[in-house]
């Protein structure tokens, strides 16, 4: 797990690093000066510096107790170049230098932190090009889009580096608010495909009426409305991955023109007499039993076996140990940045809270939690009080009330409340588009406030 911290002003060629560094794994943060970086952060704690020589050639701070570095510099001259190395940087490199380069670099950088014993005999790398099993040299941290240093998580990345360069189709499984997504585009960015796009879709979120038009496109004049032709989002992920979030969402018209795409390689837009080819990795996520919904007849069983050919299942927030604590505190970093705050301490108070809730909204509600804190706190300290977490007593209490929805009798006065006896009261004989209409909603919204309120969907009895 390997964190970059890239110090240059915000002109300098070297800033351009910072997306696609994070791209490919590393945890990267960014600071203006030398100065703005021992501030804000402990740079001890970095695996690596990349600096622009601008922001230190004036400096009288000795920094040759920082972590290895690399120099580079828009002016290079022999003499700057054997300065910065006799003071311990790695490497000097002019600005611009490009991707390719500056990648072997920093790769040749950290490998001798991890292998000092055999860093020095082995030759800077010649080649240029990256395997997929290279770039998975930091998987688990921010870098990656997914932090965890638990065993089960641990686990997860063995899989992900394993299956990564293939185009095997992977079904994600985990709570809401684990971070299904995240995988899967990690998945993506490790993967063969990275320099094409992956096409992120929310199955619940599309109406039931248009999925089939927004998935495989429509011809002119196929439906009422159709006032041009729609190339759709498969069609939009060729050569790259799509990912399917909630397939189990996806109407059963719907998955039998999925499983032709991943049959045939094809797709044929609705009202279209010809098909298309299309060369796609599909990557799938639920948080529903999927072989449950078949022998309810809510999912085919011949896509189901499609999908089902890599299983990667997510650990809930609650079971990933010390992993709570670490994303709390990166989380915390990112909030207090994106609402202008001073960067909080991370203080024992604000841990214990965290640490004894259980957090069934997972990540997702981890971060909303962090969020209010740091709006609702004052300047001087982040305050765990301003978490606003549910207690277990009002949980047990949410629960009872869900378990009796059965009765006629609308209990409490909220609006949660009217929402959750109204769905439960009416979804035996409604659609989720009828629902949502009668709500005043969309269907996404629908979708969103059953997660928000953990309203079951109801369950078609087995004939």
């Amino acid at each position: 797990m390997h964190s970059i911290m890239i110090i240059c002003p915000d002109n300098s060629p070297l800033k351009e690093s910072e997306k696609w560094l994070s791209r490919y794994g590393f945890q990267v943060n960014t600071s203006h000066s030398l100065e703005q970086a021992n501030r804000y952060y402990e740079l001890t704690e970095f695996h690596l510096l990349l600096i622009d020589n601008d922001t230190i050639k004036d400096q009288k701070t000795d920094i040759q107790s920082t972590p290895p570095r690399i120099i580079l510099d828009a002016k290079p001259s022999l003499s700057t170049g054997v300065n910065s190395m006799s003071k311990g940087a790695l490497y000097y490199l002019p600005l611009p230098t490009d991707s390719e380069t500056l990648l072997n670099h920093v790769v040749n950088a950290l490998e001798q932190q991890d292998h000092p014993a055999t860093a020095l005999a082995e030759a800077t790398p010649t080649t240029t090009s990256r395997t997929p099993k290279e770039e998975t040299l930091t998987l688990g941290t921010e870098g990656s889009g997914i932090i965890g240093q638990c065993q089960p998580m641990q686990e997860l990345f063995s899989d992900m580096r394993k299956i990564a360069g293939t185009d095997v189709t992977v079904l994600i499984r985990g709570e809401s608010g684990t971070g299904k997504e995240l995988v899967a585009k990690a998945l993506h960015n490790l993967s063969l495909r990275h320099n094409h796009p992956i096409i992120s879709v929310n199955c619940a979120a599309i109406p039931e009426n248009l999925i089939e038009s927004e998935l495989f496109g429509h011809e002119k004049g196929a439906f009422t409305g159709a006032s041009a032709a729609h190339d759709g989002l498969i069609f939009a992920a060729d050569k790259g991955t799509l990912f399917l979030d909630e397939i189990g969402e996806l109407p059963l018209e719907a998955q039998a023109r999925l499983l032709r795409v991943l049959q045939e390689g094809e797709i044929r837009r609705v009202g279209a007499t010809q098909s298309t080819k299309v060369n796609i990795r599909l990557i799938t996520a639920t948080h529903r039993n999927l072989m449950a919904m078949v022998k309810q007849g809510l999912f085919r069983e011949d896509l189901y076996y499609r999908l089902y050919v890599m299983e990667l299942l997510l650990p809930p927030l609650r079971a990933r140990g010390d992993d709570i604590s670490i994303l709390a505190k990166s989380l915390l970093e990112k909030t207090c940045q994106k609402h202008n705050k001073p960067i909080y301490q991370y203080n024992k108070a604000f841990d214990k809270a965290i640490r004894s809730h259980d957090w069934p909204g997972n990540v997702r509600e981890l971060e909303n939690a962090i969020e209010r804190a740091v709006i609702l706190s004052p300047q001087e300290r982040v305050d765990a009080s301003n978490l606003k977490l549910a207690s277990k007593q009002n949980t047990n209490t949410s629960e009872g009330q869900t378990s009796a929805h059965n009765s006629d009798t609308l209990v409490g006065t909220t609006l949660d409340d009217y929402f959750k006896h109204f769905v439960l009261t009416h979804q035996h004989k409604m659609t989720e588009t009828q629902l949502a209409h009668s709500l005043g909603i969309s269907r996404k919204s629908l979708w969103e406030r059953r997660q928000k309120l953990a309203i079951p969907k109801k369950v078609t009895p087995e004939k």
